[in-house]
C-alpha cells in the first residue's frame, strides 16, 4: 500500500502522483542496477578466480609440505636423529624448495636440533603445528607465527613426527613456508588500485596481505570482525560486500583451505575490489536518469495541489478532527453532514454509529476489569504479568504488593529480585515461546526469592496483553514450609547414609519380599556385589548363607524376622558365599524395620566377617596346647634329669673301679648310653617348655648331621648320601636340640621310603644377600641344610599342617616330631621349610645362623686330672643324691669340698668361709630350688659377697634363659644335668687350671 495511513489527504494526493510516476522511475532503477549487478557480477568472478586460484596454491604448498616432510620422516638418519647427516640432508631440501623458509627436526620436548638454514638455539613446543603432529602422530598444519628459526618474519608452519625403529615418536619435522609468493597474484590479475590479496590462519589473524599496508591492514592482527564472522567456520568459497579495516567498502572473496575433506579449514586465502571503482559508471547513469524524471514528478504534483484542496482535502480534515474527539474520549461529539458530499455523509454517519458502540464497550470492559481484579486479589499467590521485552510489570495483585509494594510499571528483575544487574539469568522467558515466537503453554519450576527468602512453587506461562502483545504470566505460591520439610527429610536421609557407611560391620536392607533396598560399602566388601547390583534382587542370591556343616543353604533370615517380628541372630554355623565363589564366616543379626505405626516394612541384616576372628582363636587354642605341654614337660625334665644325674655320675664313678671284670665295665657303659639316650628324650620335652631357650655354641654342622643320622638309620634300609662341602661354616647352635632336628628329619625321610633307599642330605654356606631373598629372621650369613627323599611325598591338604602339633598321619606317633623341630629351629633364629610333590619325594630345607666366632671343640679331658689341687670348691643342691656324686667326683679330683641344699645355705658358708680367710674358689649351684633360694638369687648376694667370684649354673631346666645366656646372670659358666663326668671335668679344669 502506497498511501499514508496517518498523512493528511494533500499528501495522499501528492503519493497518487507520485504513484503514477513509478513506473518510469522503477524502469530507471531497473536498468541502473542491472547495470550495477552486471559490474559486480563481472567483478565477483573475477575475484572468486583470484581467490580460488590462490587456495590452489596454496594446497599444493600444504601437498608439498605434507610430502617432503612424510618422505624425510622415513630416512634412517632422520629416523635415528643422526644430528649430522639430518643437517646435511635438511639443507640441501630447502635449497631445492625456495618457497620453504626454513626446514628443522626437533626433540619431543621441542628444541631444536637441526635446521636447514642458519639458527639460533629455539624450543617449538608451544607451536600449534608442533603439539597437533605429536598428539595426531601425523602431518599437522599451524597458524600465524613469527620464525624463532632463521630469520624472524611470518610464516605460515607444518609439521610431521619422525617414528623411531620401534615405532615410537623420536623426534618432529617443521616446515615453514613463506606467503610472499602470493604478491604475483595480485601483481599479475590488474586489479584497479584499492584491491588486495591476503591470507588468514583458522583464527582470523593476517598471515599474508598484499599490497602492504602495515597501519590499517598490518600481519599477526585479526581482520575486520564482521568480514570474519562471514567466514569463520565456512568449507565453501564465498562473496560479499562489506567495509574492510581500511574503512574502505569492497567486494570481498574467500576460499577455505583444507587438508582434508573431513578437517576444519586451517587458513582462508581473501581478495578485494573496491566497490566505487566497480559501480561507478552505473552510478553516474542512474544519477542522472533520477534527476529527469524528478523534474517531471514536481510539475505534476503542483497541479494535482491545486485540484485536489477544494474538492476533497477540506471536508476530509473535517473528519478528522471528528476522529480525533473520538480518540480522546469525547463519544458524544457529532459532526454536521448536510453540506458534506454523499460519500462523505456516509462515512460522517458511520463515525456516529462506531462512537456509540465504543461507549458500550467500554462499559463492558470496566466490569470485566472490576471482576478480574476481584478474582486476582483473592488469591493466596503472587500473580503478575511483565512485558517478555521490556521487562516491565504491567499487572500485580494485591497479594504481591503486599510483599514486594506497588510495581507497577518497574522492571521485574529490579523490583521482585536483588543483586541483580540486568534480566535474571534463571528468567523463563526462553522456555515460554517456541521458534515461531508462539506461546508454548504452562512452565512450571521452583526456587527461593533473593527478597522475601520464601520458596515459591511458580507456574508461567506466554499470553496475548490486551494491547495485543505477548507477556509473561506468573502465578508464584508459597511451598516455604514443604521446602523445610523436604530439607529437614533430606538431612536424615543423608545422616543416615552417612552413618550407614560409616558402620564398620556390613548393613543390607530389604523390602517384606525379601528384594534388597540397600547394601552399605562394607556389605559390597563382604558379599562382592556393587549396591547398584544388588537393588532389586532377592536376598538369597547377594546374601547367599550355606551352612557349614551340611553344606546347604542357610534359612532366610527375612523370614524368620518377619515370622517372629523381632531380632533374629544368625546361625553359629552360617558360612557366606561371595559373588566370586569365596566362603566369609559370619556373625551377627536381622532385626525389623518399622514404621510410625509399628507395621514391618522390611529387614536390616548387620553382619561381619569373623573368618580371621575363628582362625585367631585356632591358633590360640595351638598355643594353649603347646603351653601345657611347656608346664608338663618343665616339670618332668626337671625331676627326670635330677634322677639321670645321680644315675649317670654314680655309673661314670664305677666304671674307674679298678677292680671291676671286663664284663662288668661293659655293663656300665651300655648303662650309660642308655642313660644318655633318655637325656635326649627330656631334651624333646624341654623343647616346649615355655620360655626355652638352646644353650648355643659353635659347632660343627657337619659332624651333628653325621652323628645323628647314622644313628638313627643303624640296622635300616635306607643310606644317607651327603653333599657337605669342607669349608662348611660353624653354626651358632644347642648341638642338642639340633641332633633332635635331623634325627626327626632322617627318621620321617626313611620311614616315607619303606622299601629302602637313599636320603639326600646336602649343606651350603649363605651370604647376608642370599639368605636376604628367603626372607629369613635376621640379618647375616646362614647355613642351609636340605633332606630330600623319593618317597610317596605329602599331599596338598596336608602340607600346611604338618608343623601343628598333635597332627600326624601316621597310626603310631604323637605327632610332635615335626612341631619339635619348628620350635627348635625358630628359637635358633633359623626356619624350616618344606616342599612336596606326591608321588615324587619331599624336601626339608633348614636355615641355621653362623656362628659369629668358632668355638674351640678342646680335647678330651680325664676326669680325675684337675687343676689346682687342694681348692676349695662349694657345691649346692636341694636332691642330696647329687650332693652326693658331686662330693666324690670333686674329693676324688683332689678339691676340698663342702655341701648345701638351698642358695640361702650357700649363701652363708660362703660368707663364713671368707670370714675365715679360707674363701672357695668355685661355687657349683642348682638353678631351680623347689621352696627356697635357688641360684639366680643366691648368685648376686655372692656377687656382692666378692665381685671376682666364680659361679657355675646347674639346672635340669636346660631351657631356663639363665642357661643360655649364664653370663648376663653373673654366672662363670653352665652345666645341663644330666652331664657326664668327661664334661663337668672341663669345665672345671677351664675355671680352676
Amino acid at each position: 500500500m502506497i498511501f499514508s495511513k496517518t498523512g493528511s489527504i494533500g499528501k495522499n494526493l501528492a503519493l497518487l502522483v507520485l504513484a503514477a510516476v513509478l513506473p518510469a522511475l522503477a524502469i530507471l532503477l531497473y536498468t541502473g542496477f542491472e547495470q550495477r549487478r552486471n559490474s559486480i557480477e563481472n567483478a565477483t568472478h573475477d575475484v572468486l578466480m583470484l581467490a580460488a586460484g590462490m587456495a590452489e596454491v596454496q594446497k599444493d604448498l600444504a601437498n608439498a609440505a605434507r610430502q617432503i616432510l612424510s618422505t624425510l620422516s622415513l630416512l634412517p638418519d632422520i629416523r635415528q636423529v643422526n644430528l649430522e647427516m639430518s643437517n646435511e640432508i635438511l639443507t640441501a631440501v630447502l635449497a631445492q624448495n625456495p618457497d620453504f623458509q626454513n626446514i628443522t627436526l626437533t626433540d619431543l620436548d621441542g628444541e631444536v636440533l637441526v635446521s636447514g638454514g642458519a639458527f639460533s638455539p629455539a624450543n617449538l613446543a608451544d607451536r600449534k603445528h608442533f603439539r597437533e603432529a605429536l598428539a595426531r602422530q601425523g602431518f599437522a598444519v599451524g597458524e600465524f607465527i613469527i620464525s624463532r628459526v632463521g630469520s624472524t618474519t611470518p610464516a605460515f608452519a607444518f609439521a610431521h613426527p619422525v617414528l623411531g625403529l620401534d615405532d615410537g615418536p623420536v623426534a618432529v619435522l617443521t616446515a615453514a613456508i613463506s606467503l610472499n609468493r602470493f604478491a604475483r597474484f595480485h601483481n599479475s590479475s590488474s586489479l584497479p588500485a584499492g584491491s588486495f590479496v591476503a591470507i588468514t590462519d583458522h583464527q582470523g589473524l593476517r598471515l599474508f596481505f598484499h599490497p602492504p599496508r602495515e597501519e590499517t591492514n598490518p600481519v599477526g592482527q585479526p581482520i575486520a570482525r564482521d568480514s570474519w564472522e562471514i567466514a569463520r567456520g565456512s568449507t565453501e568459497s564465498g562473496i560479499f560486500m562489506g567495509e574492510g579495516s581500511d574503512g574502505i567498502r569492497r567486494i570481498f572473496a574467500f576460499n577455505p583451505v583444507q587438508l582434508t575433506e573431513v578437517e576444519s579449514p586451517y587458513a582462508y586465502v581473501w581478495a578485494g575490489i573496491p566497490e566505487e571503482h566497480i559501480l561507478q559508471p552505473a552510478n553516474a547513469v542512474l544519477l542522472r536518469n533520477l534527476l529527469l524524471l524528478g523534474l517531471a514528478a514536481a510539475m505534476s504534483l503542483s497541479v494535482a495541489w491545486l485540484l485536489g484542496r477544494q474538492k476533497l482535502v477540506l471536508p476530509i480534515t473535517s473528519l478528522v478532527n471528528l476522529s480525533r474527539e473520538f480518540a480522546a474520549g469525547r463519544l458524544g461529539t457529532r459532526l454536521d453532514k448536510s453540506d458534506l458530499p454523499a460519500e462523505i455523509e456516509t462515512l460522517t454517519q458511520a463515525f456516529h454509529d462506531m462512537a456509540a458502540g465504543l461507549a458500550a464497550g467500554q462499559q463492558v470492559l470496566r466490569d470485566n476489569e472490576a471482576r478480574f481484579r476481584l478474582l486476582m486479589n483473592s488469591l493466596d499467590a503472587v500473580v503478575y504479568v511483565a512485558d517478555m521485552e521490556t521487562y516491565e510489570i504491567l499487572f500485580i495483585n494485591e497479594t504481591g504488593k503486599r510483599q514486594f509494594g506497588e510495581v507497577t510499571g518497574k522492571l521485574c528483575w529490579q523490583s521482585l529480585h536483588k543483586g541483580q544487574d540486568g534480566p535474571c539469568s534463571f528468567c523463563t522467558n526462553k522456555f515460554l515461546l517456541d521458534e515461531q515466537g508462539q506461546p508454548t503453554g504452562t512452565y512450571a519450576w521452583e526456587m527461593e526469592n533473593t527478597i522475601t527468602g520464601q520458596w515459591l512453587y511458580l507456574r508461567d506461562r506466554a499470553i496475548t496483553w490486551v494491547d495485543g502483545r505477548i507477556v509473561r504470566l506468573e502465578v508464584a505460591t508459597d511451598i516455604t514450609s514443604r521446602k523445610q520439610a523436604e530439607s529437614r527429610l533430606a538431612t536424615e536421609s543423608e545422616r543416615l547414609a552417612v552413618t550407614l557407611k560409616s558402620i564398620g560391620d556390613g548393613v543390607i536392607t530389604t523390602d517384606t519380599e525379601s528384594l534388597v533396598t540397600m547394601v552399605n560399602p562394607v556389605a559390597e566388601k563382604l558379599t562382592g556385589w556393587r549396591a547398584e547390583e544388588a537393588a532389586g534382587r532377592p536376598l538369597a542370591e547377594v546374601f547367599a548363607l550355606v551352612d557349614e556343616a551340611t553344606g546347604e543353604p542357610g534359612r532366610n533370615p527375612v523370614a524368620q524376622v518377619l515370622a517372629s517380628g523381632r531380632i533374629v541372630g544368625l546361625e553359629q554355623q552360617a558360612t557366606l558365599r561371595t559373588k566370586d565363589g569365596r566362603e566369609l564366616r559370619i556373625a551377627d543379626s536381622a532385626a525389623p524395620i518399622k514404621d510410625q505405626e509399628g507395621a514391618i516394612i522390611g529387614v536390616v541384616l548387620v553382619f561381619r566377617d569373623i573368618t580371621e576372628q575363628l582362625r585367631t582363636e585356632q591358633e590360640l587354642m595351638k598355643v594353649k596346647k603347646l603351653e601345657s605341654i611347656g608346664v608338663l614337660a618343665g616339670g618332668l625334665a626337671h625331676d627326670f634329669n635330677n634322677i639321670l644325674t645321680a644315675i649317670l655320675g654314680n655309673i661314670q664313678l664305677a666304671l674307674y673301679d679298678s677292680q671291676l671284670s671286663t664284663e662288668s665295665k661293659g655293663l656300665l657303659q651300655e648303662a650309660v648310653k642308655a642313660s644318655l639316650r633318655a637325656r635326649q628324650l627330656t631334651q624333646q620335652l624341654l623343647t616346649f617348655a615355655k620360655g626355652g631357650e638352646p644353650i648355643r655354641e659353635a659347632a660343627s654342622l657337619a659332624e651333628v648331621i653325621r652323628d645323628s643320622a647314622d644313628f638313627v638309620l643303624r640296622g635300616s634300609k635306607t643310606a644317607c648320601r651327603y653333599a657337605i662341602p669342607e669349608d662348611l661354616w660353624l653354626v651358632d647352635i644347642d648341638k642338642g636340640q639340633i641332633s633332635q632336628v635331623v634325627q626327626n628329619l632322617i627318621l620321617n625321610a626313611s620311614q616315607a621310603m619303606p622299601d629302602g633307599g637313599i636320603i639326600e642330605v646336602t649343606c651350603e654356606n649363605l651370604t647376608t644377600g642370599q639368605a636376604a631373598a628367603v626372607a629369613l629372621p635376621s640379618q647375616g650369613d646362614y647355613v642351609k641344610m636340605s633332606v630330600m627323599d623319593r618317597g610317596v611325598g605329602i599331599p596338598v591338604n596336608v602340607i600346611e599342617r604338618i608343623f601343628d602339633p598333635y597332627y600326624t598321619t601316621k597310626q603310631l606317633g604323637n605327632g610332635l616330631g615335626l612341631a619339635i623341630c619348628h620350635s627348635i629351629v625358630s628359637k635358633h633364629d633359623g626356619r624350616i621349610t618344606v616342599h612336596s610333590t606326591p608321588g615324587y619325594g619331599t624336601t626339608f630345607e633348614v636355615y641355621l645362623p653362623v656362628a659369629v666366632e668358632s668355638g674351640a671343640t678342646g680335647e678330651e679331658t680325664e676326669p680325675w686330672s684337675g687343676g689346682a689341687k687342694k681348692a676349695r670348691v662349694l657345691v649346692m643342691d636341694d636332691e642330696d643324691l647329687i650332693r652326693q656324686v658331686g662330693h666324690i667326683v670333686l674329693t676324688r679330683m683332689g678339691y676340698e669340698v663342702e655341701l648345701a641344699a638351698d642358695g640361702t645355705e650357700a649363701v652363708t658358708r660362703y660368707r663364713e668361709a671368707m670370714e675365715q680367710g679360707r674363701p672357695f674358689a668355685l661355687v657349683i649351684m642348682d638353678l631351680t630350688v623347689p621352696g627356697g633360694m635357688g641360684g639366680a638369687e643366691a648368685v648376686k648376694e655372692i656377687l656382692t659377697l666378692e665381685p671376682a667370684a666364680k659361679v657355675v649354673v646347674v639346672s635340669g631346666y636346660s631351657h631356663d634363659p639363665v642357661m643360655a645366656n649364664y653370663a648376663d646372670y653373673g654366672f662363670s659358666a653352665a652345666l645341663a644335668k644330666p652331664f657326664d663326668l668327661k664334661e663337668f671335668a672341663r669345665v672345671l679344669n677351664k675355671l680352676l687350671p
